[in-house]
């Protein structure tokens, strides 16, 4: 769970947004997802998602999705695996990069190596 989620004002927003999902539920009217705009099953489990991924937690930002993925749907877990990795790719090389040998260092290697006057 990152910060973003564990933030006071997600957790707030995100229960009014799963008590509007099951208010809507309890009177039979129909939930959509934001990603796909389809319908999401009554009896199928959903995520509360970020509709900007940048974007704050505010209730704006907010809404019920797919939570797995579905035939029109990449879902919010396989949308955040995604997202996770391509963050790590792009720290990956931001980081410093492994120091280099020193040209000078194999020298040796190059040079054929004599023993008095023969060459080995």
């Amino acid at each position: 769970m990152t910060a973003k989620h564990r933030d006071p004002e997600y957790l707030k927003n995100a229960r009014i947004v799963r008590a509007q999902v099951a208010t809507k539920r309890r009177a039979g009217i129909e939930v959509t997802c934001w990603r796909c705009r389809y319908p999401i099953d009554p009896e199928q489990r959903f995520d509360v998602g970020h509709i900007d991924p940048n974007g704050g937690p505010g209730l704006d930002n907010l809404a019920a999705e797919h939570r797995y993925k579905t035939s029109r749907c990449i879902g919010n877990r396989a949308d955040g695996g995604r997202l996770g990795a391509a963050r790590q790719r792009e720290a990956k090389a931001r980081r410093a990069p492994a120091p280099t040998v020193s040209p000078g260092s194999l020298n040796w290697m190059t040079k054929p190596l004599t023993i008095g006057s023969f060459y080995v």
